[in-house]
Protein backbone atom coordinates (compact mmCIF):
# COMPACT_ATOMS: atom_id res chain seq x y z
CA UNK A 1 0.00 0.00 0.00
CA UNK A 2 1.93 3.22 -1.21
CA UNK A 3 1.24 6.12 0.94
CA UNK A 4 -0.96 9.31 -0.28
CA UNK A 5 0.83 12.41 -2.25
CA UNK A 6 0.45 15.00 0.78
CA UNK A 7 1.92 12.59 3.57
CA UNK A 8 4.69 12.43 1.76
CA UNK A 9 5.82 15.60 0.82
CA UNK A 10 4.20 17.22 3.93
CA UNK A 11 8.22 17.57 5.00
CA UNK A 12 9.29 20.22 1.84
CA UNK A 13 5.93 22.01 2.72
CA UNK A 14 6.76 22.86 6.40
CA UNK A 15 10.54 23.38 5.40
CA UNK A 16 9.17 25.95 2.68
CA UNK A 17 6.48 27.47 5.27
CA UNK A 18 9.32 28.32 7.39
CA UNK A 19 11.30 29.76 4.82
CA UNK A 20 8.89 31.80 4.24
CA UNK A 21 7.86 32.88 7.15
CA UNK A 22 11.70 33.97 7.77
CA UNK A 23 11.99 35.60 4.47
CA UNK A 24 8.72 38.14 5.72
CA UNK A 25 10.48 38.68 8.85
CA UNK A 26 14.23 39.70 7.58
CA UNK A 27 12.11 41.93 4.69
CA UNK A 28 9.98 43.65 7.28
CA UNK A 29 6.66 42.22 5.83
CA UNK A 30 5.24 41.67 9.73
CA UNK A 31 6.14 45.06 11.00
CA UNK A 32 4.85 48.40 9.90
CA UNK A 33 7.12 50.89 8.70
CA UNK A 34 8.12 53.72 11.12
CA UNK A 35 9.31 56.96 9.40
CA UNK A 36 12.42 58.20 11.67
CA UNK A 37 14.14 61.50 10.37
CA UNK A 38 17.74 60.99 10.66
CA UNK A 39 19.94 64.19 11.69
CA UNK A 40 23.71 64.93 11.79
CA UNK A 41 24.36 67.44 14.83
CA UNK A 42 28.03 68.81 14.49
CA UNK A 43 28.92 69.92 18.54
CA UNK A 44 32.02 71.66 19.57
CA UNK A 45 30.85 71.85 23.35
CA UNK A 46 29.36 68.59 23.74
CA UNK A 47 31.90 67.95 27.17
CA UNK A 48 30.88 71.19 28.23
CA UNK A 49 28.35 71.80 31.25
CA UNK A 50 25.82 73.32 28.76
CA UNK A 51 26.19 70.84 26.16
CA UNK A 52 24.83 71.46 22.62
CA UNK A 53 21.14 72.86 21.78
CA UNK A 54 19.85 72.61 18.66
CA UNK A 55 16.69 73.05 17.14
CA UNK A 56 15.08 70.27 14.76
CA UNK A 57 11.23 71.16 13.68
CA UNK A 58 10.61 73.82 15.75
CA UNK A 59 12.19 71.37 19.05
CA UNK A 60 14.72 72.59 21.00
CA UNK A 61 16.81 69.76 22.08
CA UNK A 62 19.70 69.87 24.58
CA UNK A 63 22.37 67.18 25.23
CA UNK A 64 25.64 66.64 26.35
CA UNK A 65 28.67 64.49 28.02
CA UNK A 66 29.39 64.80 31.76
CA UNK A 67 33.01 63.39 32.16
CA UNK A 68 35.84 63.20 29.41
CA UNK A 69 34.88 60.35 26.83
CA UNK A 70 37.43 57.64 26.79
CA UNK A 71 37.16 54.22 25.68
CA UNK A 72 36.73 51.78 28.52
CA UNK A 73 35.74 54.52 30.88
CA UNK A 74 32.19 55.48 32.37
CA UNK A 75 31.10 58.60 31.84
CA UNK A 76 27.55 60.27 31.73
CA UNK A 77 25.01 61.25 28.74
CA UNK A 78 22.26 63.63 29.25
CA UNK A 79 18.86 64.85 27.18
CA UNK A 80 16.47 67.60 27.46
CA UNK A 81 13.28 68.06 25.11
CA UNK A 82 10.91 69.49 26.71
CA UNK A 83 7.79 67.55 25.06
CA UNK A 84 9.04 64.58 25.28
CA UNK A 85 6.62 62.55 27.87
CA UNK A 86 8.78 60.68 29.99
CA UNK A 87 7.11 57.30 29.22
CA UNK A 88 9.17 57.34 25.68
CA UNK A 89 12.12 55.29 25.46
CA UNK A 90 15.03 57.04 24.93
CA UNK A 91 18.30 54.97 23.19
CA UNK A 92 21.98 56.05 22.61
CA UNK A 93 24.72 53.82 20.92
CA UNK A 94 28.25 54.09 20.05
CA UNK A 95 29.47 53.71 16.05
CA UNK A 96 32.32 54.55 13.72
CA UNK A 97 31.99 54.61 9.86
CA UNK A 98 33.22 51.49 8.29
CA UNK A 99 33.91 49.56 11.76
CA UNK A 100 31.98 46.62 13.74
CA UNK A 101 31.59 48.01 17.37
CA UNK A 102 29.82 45.48 18.98
CA UNK A 103 26.99 45.65 20.93
CA UNK A 104 26.40 48.96 22.89
CA UNK A 105 23.07 50.17 22.89
CA UNK A 106 21.94 52.05 26.51
CA UNK A 107 18.71 53.17 27.67
CA UNK A 108 18.40 56.51 29.03
CA UNK A 109 16.01 56.94 32.19
CA UNK A 110 14.12 60.38 33.34
CA UNK A 111 15.38 61.48 36.51
CA UNK A 112 13.04 63.81 39.23
CA UNK A 113 13.39 67.17 36.91
CA UNK A 114 12.66 65.01 33.17
CA UNK A 115 16.39 64.68 31.99
CA UNK A 116 17.12 61.92 30.45
CA UNK A 117 20.69 60.04 31.61
CA UNK A 118 22.51 57.17 31.30
CA UNK A 119 26.06 56.26 32.21
CA UNK A 120 27.61 54.95 29.70
CA UNK A 121 31.17 53.08 28.64
CA UNK A 122 32.51 53.20 24.91
CA UNK A 123 34.50 49.97 23.48
CA UNK A 124 37.94 50.51 22.50
CA UNK A 125 38.98 50.25 19.53
CA UNK A 126 41.89 47.80 18.27
CA UNK A 127 43.09 49.85 15.13
CA UNK A 128 43.39 52.89 17.66
CA UNK A 129 40.51 54.88 15.83
CA UNK A 130 39.01 58.02 18.15
CA UNK A 131 36.31 59.30 15.56
CA UNK A 132 33.10 58.55 17.17
CA UNK A 133 29.48 58.88 16.54
CA UNK A 134 26.93 59.09 19.58
CA UNK A 135 23.53 57.95 18.23
CA UNK A 136 20.83 59.32 20.06
CA UNK A 137 17.38 57.93 19.05
CA UNK A 138 13.69 58.73 20.79
CA UNK A 139 10.51 59.73 18.96
CA UNK A 140 10.22 59.70 15.40
CA UNK A 141 14.18 61.46 15.58
CA UNK A 142 17.80 60.01 15.18
CA UNK A 143 20.69 62.57 16.14
CA UNK A 144 24.03 61.56 14.64
CA UNK A 145 27.00 63.47 16.67
CA UNK A 146 30.24 63.05 15.87
CA UNK A 147 33.50 63.51 18.36
CA UNK A 148 36.71 62.74 18.75
CA UNK A 149 38.31 60.82 22.10
CA UNK A 150 41.62 61.28 23.57
CA UNK A 151 43.79 57.99 24.32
Amino acid sequence: MTKPAWLRLWPLGLISLIGLVLWADQTGLWHSPVAEKQVQVNCSTLTQPTGCTVSIDGREIRFGMLGEPKPLAPFRIWLVLPDLPVAQEVEASFTMEGMDMGFNLYTLRPDDEGVFRATVTLPICVTGRRDWHMILDFADLNIKVPFVTNL
